[in-house]
């Protein structure tokens, strides 16, 4: 992955897919900034990120925070997984480099592609008619030329690409198959029809939750490099039930983008409920498990592609993968049959799709050739590719004499004893043929000489040619076996040649339906995603939503897809709110109705730990499956197109990153105002919670009001807030789209138990709440007596409106008595009188001891002090 900041904060991303040999580029996002970088991150995973030398100080600062280094360890908690960082010359991003590179590439070509580096001087013609200029109108027709970022990040990749092919030339062994890093495909992605969602919004509504695999052998690839898997998370959730990878892929793809065309919504839609239908039960249970026999199809046409070699005496291609893609065909075959028994299926486009456009025969004839060439059983026994008997007769000629030559060398070795002294007979252990080496006389090693104890010393024809010797033998070669070898020649290597034939042959006959099989995959990913999200809805008891036009949310019963799971009993509840009516939108009459009687922003207060957060993020999960085509979890849905959902919830600090955690607020919340539209969606919690209480309510109030006061252009916010002077000091004006709710509570101030003094119902009703229960929450969680003693003393007087300051500058009853001993024990010693002793006088010294007695011999009568 390639990324470019500028100085305004205008980001552009381009990555390249190994797996698909494909070139994806991004439309610029003007202010971006490093959230959108974090998304890229998100949403595409990369194992290697390049950034110019150029770059801004804030974004090497965050990627540097989850750059993968050699002398790391495996314990990186990085929630994007490790990547490794490398600067690059600013000039590998040059604009007009990267639009004449991407020009300049043929998808169709067999070679890899690479950059063509103009020399120095030279410009490229773009007259009306040249060459040049038809490849730039045909690549204008993939790629927006107008994201110059983006098509600079596409020119360093190409750079990086050809940079690896260079790199695999020269270290590549044959013992895996390499990636070509060649370029089959530009793809651009556009947010048109497509749901905004920031990095924050991926990570606060737990879409997206990596965390380090729990094995460590699974966790490195390379002994290095540290993997993730999905944690509890609306991802980890639905993956679990996708049966393939084609479909884990097309899921994920589907969750991270999710649309805002309410007719693919509704397609969706449609497939899942005939999924949900009893009577297709069968038959769905049925596709899953022939699903679950797939592999990457993708992966095994690479390993096809890469053609075959012999490597260890063994074919290079694994007879797993012909197995594979053997299954493959059998397994479209009988899901083609499985969807023409689908009750109601027909009109839903998926399954129209898989009826007409999977061809079974030509499939059952890749199947047929993979059979026929393919000795399945054999390759079990011997643990490598062997080639069925009739897929060659040349090969099986071949074979048929290297088996008479096989069975020859007994009498050939008898032929060598017989030529040798009687005494040697008991040395030559056995005669054998091997590749390139053809015809040999094994004879036993002498240890001592480290040459074989005979070889051919006495004999006519003189002393036998060694070739080489292994831990116990010396293996020669005397006129018989040259002979041998003129007439027979290296049958091994001429049956290895011919079997890497026969092998080719069959991957040429199976890449030619390369776009056919790939084109199948990838409707059985879809397929199998509708099955996971269908899974889904039955197992979850999840509901159909309805999608509109008009810009409004309108939930009953919805509950958080997570948060259920967790806990015994989940308490579902409701919401009613709907954004601007703006832009003069054909249609949108309803939205008009709406969104006078429904408030646009719906503030949250009441106790802490009563579920307002989580009231908050069901809402925003729900509207978000249903933008994926998913069913929701709530008894009925209907929402409105959104076309971002942006948060202020979670403030990830780190020790990395120097923000304080209100600047993080901050940015935050100006990202969502930058950003948000009438269709967005804004989670609001505890905004302004990191600084004083005056400066935080103030903020919240302002933030909110900036909303409120765009009136046909608001967006529909939801916040959750304790600061309570917002409201009581009138900072937030009441307006027909301001509305208030609290979650429900019971109070037991006569309860023994500081847990039982508070019950939490989790029900969203009406109106504001009066109170945090801050001090009951502290004492149900174990905080010391003595301190919930002097916070209900700090509450009690703050909600009598009364100075602290002048409420603790009083003294205690004790107190007071003290300081009143004291002053009375003043008084008393002033007004003492001390006789005069002349020198030597020793005779009062008793009596002034008596006298300081008295004075502080002091007692209580009736509540005052006497001496």
């Amino acid at each position: 992955m390639a990324i470019d900041v500028d100085k305004d904060g205008k980001v552009g991303c381009a990555y390249y897919v190994a797996m698909d040999e494909a070139l994806v580029l991004e439309e610029d996002i003007s202010m971006g900034g490093i959230e959108a970088v974090e998304t890229f991150l998100l949403h595409v995973q990369p194992t290697s990120v390049i950034i110019p030398n150029r770059s801004p100080s804030d974004l090497i600062e965050f990627l540097e925070r989850d750059a993968h280094r050699p002398d790391d360890g495996i314990d990186s908690e990085s929630g994007h997984g490790a990547y490794i960082l490398r600067h690059v010359v600013s000039m590998q991003f040059d604009y007009d480099s990267g639009k004449e590179a991407l020009a300049n590439i043929d998808p169709g070509q067999t070679e890899p592609s690479g950059v063509e580096v103009a020399t120095a001087g030279e410009e490229p013609v773009l007259s009306i008619g040249s060459l040049a200029h038809g490849r730039l109108m045909r690549l204008a027709e993939k790629v927006n030329l107008e994201s110059c970022l983006s098509v600079g990040c596409a020119s360093a990749i190409l750079t990086d690409l050809e940079r690896r092919r260079v790199v695999e030339d020269t270290t590549s062994s044959f013992d895996e198959p390499t990636f070509q890093f060649r370029v089959r495909s530009i793809e651009m992605n556009t947010p048109i029809d497509t749901m905004l969602l920031s990095g924050d919004t991926l990570i606060s509504l737990q879409i997206l939750q990596s965390e380090l695999h729990p094995n460590l052998q699974t966790r490195s690839s390379n002994g290095s490099e540290p993997k993730a898997k999905e944690a509890l998370s609306i991802t980890g959730l639905l993956l679990a039930l996708a049966s393939s990878a084609q479909g884990k892929r097309r899921l994920r793809q589907i969750l991270l983008r999710p649309s805002t065309n309410i007719r693919l919504i509704q397609e969706r839609h449609r497939c899942i409920e005939v999924l949900l239908r009893p009577d297709n039960a069968e038959v769905t249970k049925h596709m899953r498990k022939l699903l679950r026999k797939l592999k990457n199809t993708k992966t095994l046409l690479l390993h096809v592609r890469k053609g075959v070699d012999r490597v260890r005496g063994q074919l290079s291609i694994r007879v797993g993968d012909w197995k594979a893609l053997l299954r493959f065909a059998m397994v479209s075959a009988q899901l083609k049959r499985a969807i023409h028994t689908l009750e109601k299926s027909v009109g839903v486009e998926i399954f129209d799709r898989i009826r007409t456009e999977i061809d079974v025969n030509r499939f059952l004839h890749i199947g047929d050739i993979i059979i026929r060439t393919i000795d399945f059983q054999l390759s079990k026994e011997s643990g490598h590719t062997e080639i069925q008997t009739e897929a060659s007769e040349y090969l099986d000629g071949l074979r048929r004499e290297f088996a008479d030559v096989c069975h020859m060398l007994p009498e050939i070795k008898e032929s060598v004893v017989r030529e040798s002294p009687r005494e040697a007979a008991q040395y030559i252990r056995h005669c054998t043929v091997m590749p390139q080496e053809g015809f040999l006389i094994a004879v036993g090693l002498d240890p001592e000489t480290g040459e074989g104890i005979y070889h051919g010393q006495g004999s006519l024809e003189g002393e036998w040619m060694r070739y080489f010797t292994n831990e116990d033998a010396v293996y020669y070669k005397n006129q018989l076996m040259l002979d041998l070898d003129s007439q027979y020649g290296d049958l091994p290597s001429r049956i290895s040649e011919e079997e890497i034939e026969v092998i080719m042959a069959l991957a040429a006959a199976v890449l030619e339906h390369e776009e056919p099989i790939l084109g199948a995959a990838e409707l059985f990913g879809e397929l199998d995603s509708m099955l996971a999200f269908a899974l889904a809805a039955e197992k979850y008891n999840w509901a159909a939503p309805t999608l509109t036009s008009s810009n409004t949310i309108d939930i009953k019963g919805g509950r958080h897809p997570l948060q259920e799971l967790l806990v015994p009993s989940f308490i579902p509840n409701d919401c009613s709110i709907a954004g601007g009516c703006g832009g003069g939108e054909s249609g949108q009459g309803a939205a008009v109705g709406q969104s006078e009687e429904k408030p646009s922003t719906l503030i949250l207060t009441g106790p802490n730990n009563s579920g307002k957060s989580v009231y908050m993020k069901q809402v925003a999960l729900i509207v978000y499956l249903a933008h994926t085509g998913s069913y929701v979890p709530a008894t009925h849905a209907t929402v409105g197109v959104t076309d971002r959902i942006l948060t202020r919830i979670a403030t990830r600090e780190t020790v990395v990153n120097d923000e304080s955690a209100f600047l993080v607020d901050l940015k935050q919340a100006a990202f969502s105002m930058n950003f948000a539209t009438r269709r967005s969606l804004l989670l609001i919690d505890e905004f302004g919670k990191g600084t004083n209480s005056e400066s935080g309510s103030a903020l919240l109030a302002a933030y909110l009001t900036y909303f409120l006061d765009l009136e046909v252009e608001a967006p529909k916010v939801l916040a959750g807030t304790h600061f309570h002077e917002v409201f009581d000091n009138g900072l937030l004006q009441s307006r027909q789209t301001l509305a208030f709710a609290h979650m429900d509570v019971r109070l037991d101030p006569e309860a023994e138990d500081p847990e039982d003094q508070v019950t939490f119902l989790f029900r969203l009703l009406p109106g504001r709440g009066t109170s945090s229960l801050g001090v009951l929450c502290a004492a149900a969680n174990g905080v010391p007596t003595e301190v919930i003693s002097r916070a209900e003393e700090i509450v009690a007087l703050l909600d009598k409106n009364e100075s602290l300051v002048d409420a603790y500058s009083k003294l205690s009853e004790k107190d007071e008595q003290e300081l009143a001993q004291a002053k009375l024990v003043a008084r008393r010693f002033l007004t003492l009188e001390v006789p005069a002793l002349g020198r030597g006088q020793k005779k009062n010294e008793f009596k002034i001891r008596e006298m300081l007695e008295a004075v502080l011999a002091i007692e209580h009568v009736g509540g005052t002090l006497r001496a």
